[in-house]
């Protein structure tokens, strides 16, 4: 589990928010003492938050946040107020590694779904509730939306995750907002983080338990020095003593190699499109005995064509595989917009799993396969033509090729 320190600014000065404006908590120290005090303690990536951009305010904070960009090594993610794909964009040039988007990823869908094909992994969504209804606008606003009610359609757009902040008083119980948070995170295979949900260790260690919450993002008990972030990141980082046989990885020596195994995300209602997806791994497997293949269509017995599974039984199946593989293969050629193709790009990227794209020299590439293919860490392009055992031979090689490198 991830530790995240979040830095709240306000009029250039550190703040903790309360959800009424006027009783936020201003703290002793700059901005720029507080991202090297959490750089030098070990943050992995740290989260600041423009409060003024937020709450819509005639000034902000932009050029103190770039110049803090500019000065640190680690990732940073950087929230408040944006609204813009040209804001998003500027942030993304001044050098911050994802951008948090609020209001617009309830208001204006089309824009986050630009915004991640554009930056893929770098898009995270912040979902504050109070009273289980998501707020906007600065807290200021509620929507008739519970969370529950948007997190499959954010998903399907593409984004990295999801942030989850109950919006009460900081003096106010969170475990209402934390159960939350875990309901919405069995819903979806991206991460999704709690937000102001921890004011001691023991809170730390007690969500590290939880299996679908990937990480945690604490502001308010570290400025007031409620804990010290070195030992919060040591609460997190602990592991399991008592390990069953099953959860050792599966990948063991083979010669020279390591054993591959691969998940062919290649659906096509096209039966000849399914022949060919067939004949390629075929090829694949015969050409690299090391290499092990799942087409989940094919595999797992799945109909998609059918009411028999709900589309959260479907997903989880594929979350399953997605889960055991090592490299992810995605055919992009003829790829449906309405395929699943989306959410196990998306997946895969969200566990860090490497992406092999596979397209053609000449193919025509409308929307859906130009945004699968920026989700893609490496392509693999071949040569169409009437030959297929020839076409295939060619990705085969080009493919067990870059494995075999990757994987030295």
């Amino acid at each position: 589990m991830i530790i995240i320190p979040e830095i709240q600014i306000q009029d250039g000065r550190v703040i903790t928010r309360a959800a009424i404006e006027g009783d936020d908590i201003t703290h002793d120290i700059t901005p720029r003492q507080a991202v090297k005090d959490f750089v030098a303690d070990g943050a992995q990536m740290l989260q600041i938050v423009d409060i003024d951009a937020a709450r819509s305010k005639s000034t902000n904070n932009e050029a103190l946040i770039k110049e803090l960009l500019d000065e640190t090594d680690i990732p940073i993610q950087v929230a408040g107020g944006i609204r813009t794909l040209s804001q998003i964009n500027d942030w993304f040039e001044a050098g911050a590694a994802r951008i948090v988007l609020g209001t617009v990823a309830i208001t204006d869908s089309p824009l986050v779904v630009e915004a991640a094909s554009r930056h893929p992994g770098g898009i995270i969504v912040h979902l504050a509730t109070r009273g289980g209804y998501v707020m906007i606008d600065g807290w200021k606003t509620q929507t008739a939306f519970m969370p529950q009610d948007l997190i499959l359609d954010l998903q399907m757009t593409g984004i990295a995750g999801v942030i989850h902040k109950g919006t009460e008083r900081l003096d106010s119980e969170f475990d209402e907002a934390l159960a939350l948070t875990e309901q919405m995170s069995h819903d979806v295979s991206i991460p999704v983080y709690s937000s102001g949900t921890v004011r001691t260790l023991d809170d730390i260690a007690r969500q590290r338990y939880l299996p679908n919450i990937n990480g945690v993002i604490i502001s308010h008990a570290l400025m007031s020095g409620e804990i010290a972030l070195k030992d919060a990141l040591q609460v997190a980082a602990e592991k399991e003593t008592n390990l069953e046989p099953e959860s050792i990885t599966h990948n063991v020596n083979m010669g020279i190699h390591h054993g591959v195994r691969a998940y062919l995300a290649a659906y096509n209602s096209s039966q000849a499109a399914r022949v060919w997806n067939l004949a390629l791994r075929d090829m694949v497997t015969e050409d690299n005995p090391y290499m092990e293949i799942l087409i989940p269509q094919v595999d797992l017995d799945l109909d998609l064509d059918t009411a028999t599974m709900s589309q959260r039984e479907l997903q989880a199946c594929y979350e399953d595989e997605l889960d055991k593989a090592d490299i992810v293969i995605v055919v992009l050629e003829g790829v449906e917009a309405e395929a699943w193709t989306g959410f196990e790009c998306g997946y895969a990227r969200a566990r860090g799993k490497y992406i092999y794209g596979i397209t053609s020299d000449e193919a025509v590439k409308g929307l859906s396969q130009q945004r699968f293919e920026a989700m893609c860490d490496e392509l693999i392009h071949f040569s169409p033509g009437d030959e297929v055992t020839k076409t295939h031979a060619e990705i085969s090689h080009a493919l067990a090729t870059r494995v075999m490198v990757q994987n030295q």
